[in-house]
């Protein structure tokens, strides 16, 4: 008996042992690439978005740049399934095509009574600027798939119903929106997004944002915008009437993401303030709630200047700490989109390549024991 006693505690030694030794972060070519540079019809894939179906379907979605690797010219959404937790994808789809067009910033939700799955975006003919109004100003869209995500309905354009006459630039996401799954708001859709309102000088100052639907994507409000600097943001359920929004600061941020509350499902919000552990390099990030255990969130973005290191972190306590944390990938790293995609695992969708993203967007997944206790010497 003690014999076996002692194989069991040698063979839980050895399984720790592992889980510690597993944090290195793979090399550029063992990633498992969802969508790469030069494939498919498209010079690049940027933007990358993510969602988890009713019947637990994988659904990843990108921005598919038809030339260079830039912002602007023509860039469609295009999607693939994984049916096997992500280690295979689908045949690329198209999304949605608006011909020489830029469509972009894919924000997706699941409509968790009906499995109905629901993509806002953005679209413009690519001359826009960041302070320009008018007909050439970014729309906003909604199409949904009633299929698991294999096909898609026309985009519908909803762009009076969540966006000012007096607002510039303005961009859903990106990643995922979300639905609301506890309290008085439940069932409620929620997307995150970002404007631009013009200063004295002429010059635009960004704000978060966001926009809401109680009837799934029929009719739309608009939420409290932030104060000046925020920008790109992500969004998460934390407890039953409690939102948080987590945001990339262009300015005022000194390093650090930002954050704000509503207790109303996204009508207004508190006042930003800035999360000491979680360093913004200018990028976009994504915050996730994980329904498995109260209070847990899960973050992801690059942890070092330069969009390096992209990292997962864990929180316990509904982000008001950021204790352990999975590192994904040590080289040039930047957008990210968080997933449950079995239970037991954290999932990531994000955009990689030895140096200025330019080869793809690739998918890893982690068993939850593979987080440790962050080094507080970092």
């Amino acid at each position: 008996m003690k014999f076996f006693i002692k194989k069991v505690q040698l063979l839980l030694c050895f399984a720790l042992f592992a889980t510690a030794t597993a944090q290195e972060t793979k090399d550029i070519d063992d990633l498992n690439f969802v969508f790469k540079a030069g494939a498919e019809g498209y010079k690049s894939f940027r933007i990358p978005a993510l969602v988890v179906s009713k019947k637990g379907t994988l659904i990843a979605f990108a921005e598919g740049r038809v030339k260079h690797r830039g912002d602007h010219g023509d860039i469609d959404i295009v999607a693939k399934r994984s049916t096997d937790g992500g280690k295979t994808w689908s045949d690329l789809i198209k999304v949605r095509d608006d011909e020489t067009r830029i469509c972009g910033n894919p924000a997706p939700v699941v409509d968790q009574a009906t499995g109905t799955i629901y993509l806002i975006s953005c679209g413009s003919d690519g001359s826009e600027k960041q302070n320009m109004m008018g007909e050439k100003s970014r729309e906003v869209y909604i199409q949904e798939s009633k299929d698991d995500g294999k096909t898609w309905s026309d985009a519908r354009r909803i762009t009076e119903q969540v966006k000012k006459d007096t607002w510039g630039w303005f961009a859903t996401g990106p990643c995922n929106a979300i639905q609301i799954q506890q309290g008085k708001y439940k069932g409620r859709f929620v997307v995150p997004s970002n404007i631009s309102e013009m200063n004295e000088d002429g010059r635009p100052i960004y704000k978060g944002s966001c926009f809401y639907s109680d009837d799934k994507g029929k009719t739309w409000q608009i939420g409290s915008t932030s104060e000046d600097g925020a920008n790109e943001s992500t969004m998460a359920e934390v407890k039953p009437d409690l939102l948080v929004q987590n945001f990339r600061m262009q300015s005022r941020g000194k390093g650090k993401r930002a954050q704000r509350f509503s207790k109303d499902g996204g009508a207004t919000w508190s006042e930003l303030n800035h999360n000491p552990e979680l360093f913004c390099c200018v990028c976009q990030g994504s915050i996730l709630r994980d329904y498995s255990k109260p209070g847990l969130l899960y973050f992801s973005n690059p942890s070092q200047k330069g969009r390096q290191a992209l990292t997962i972190k864990a929180s316990e306590d509904g982000g008001q700490t950021w204790p352990f944390e999975i590192p994904v990938f040590d080289k040039h790293s930047a957008y990210s989109n968080l997933v449950v995609p079995a239970k037991g695992k954290v999932g990531v969708l994000f955009e990689a390549g030895p140096e200025r993203l330019e080869i793809g967007i690739a998918f890893e997944s982690f068993p939850k024991s593979a987080f440790k206790k962050k080094d507080k010497s970092q």
